[in-house]
């Protein structure tokens, strides 16, 4: 009888199903979404601070909703929320920054996490320009960065500080989402299996049944292989131990 010689399949996860993760490909316009989503933002932080420098007047307070949320025109020298590091870190966590989502950005696979990669890539951008291009320091780049939306206690902030925010935010979102979707495509091909049932593929293993030992149907040969007329006793024998008397054995008389 000819075995199968191929191994089946191993099981690498629960119930049998293959338990890798399922790659999400990329979102067709993903570079386009975040680029974009980066840009308005850049703008609309820039045009906020140009705006607040026109209208306010630095360390005054002026209220918007109630006592504790309104405006207050601020110069931080620090980085985002007012942390007081030197301005070359910020400098180097922007190109970080930049080179991190240049990369990424390309492969994001929804919507949102490209939406969520623009956000912090602009507001990455909207604080260095301010480093760069406006007043502060000394020396290059280290240009105090312009805070206008007062909270509470809470440290001054602007977009750019906004955008790092609720695109971390954003970003946590679509990784979750994007984790049960990857989950739900690798349960999609168990289920197809499973409905499709129990026909055979073709040239299938044909080997005898495992737990009673009887040949597959379409092996006429049985277990004993293919064509055998003698059984398991070896070539037929005329005069084995069932043979009749005769002449041919000379211990016997005939005349009896």
């Amino acid at each position: 009888m000819t075995e199968d010689s191929t191994p089946p399949p191993e099981p690498s996860g629960p119930g049998g199903s293959d338990a890798t993760t399922a790659a999400l490909p990329p979102h067709p316009h993903a570079t386009a979404i975040g680029v974009s989503v980066a840009a308005g933002l850049v703008v609309l932080d820039q045009a906020t601070k140009e705006l607040a420098e026109a209208l306010l007047t630095p360390g005054v307070f002026v209220p918007w909703l109630g006592d504790h949320i309104g405006w207050q025109l601020i110069y931080n020298p620090g980085g985002a929320f007012g942390l007081p590091l030197p301005h070359w870190v910020f400098l180097l966590v922007t190109v970080g920054v930049l080179a991190l989502v240049g990369r990424i950005l390309p492969r994001a696979p929804t919507a949102l996490s490209a939406t969520a990669f623009g956000m912090l890539l602009s507001g990455a951008v909207g604080n260095v320009l301010d480093r760069l291009f406006r007043p502060g320091g000394e020396v290059f780049g280290s240009g105090f960065v312009v805070d206008f939306v007062a909270w509470g206690t809470f440290p001054r902030f602007n977009v750019a500080d906004s955008a790092i925010t609720v695109g971390f935010a954003f970003l946590v979102l679509a990784l979750w989402r994007e984790e049960r979707l990857s989950a739900a495509l690798e349960v999609t091909p168990s289920v197809a299996q499973e409905d499709g049932s129990d026909e055979p593929p073709p040239g299938g293993d044909r080997t005898e049944d495992a737990a009673g030992g009887e040949p597959a149907p379409d092996d006429p040969d049985g277990p004993d292989g293919p064509g055998d007329p003698d059984g398991p006793d070896g070539p037929d024998d005329p005069d084995g131990p069932d043979r009749p008397d005769g002449p041919d054995h000379p211990d016997e008389d005939p005349r009896s």
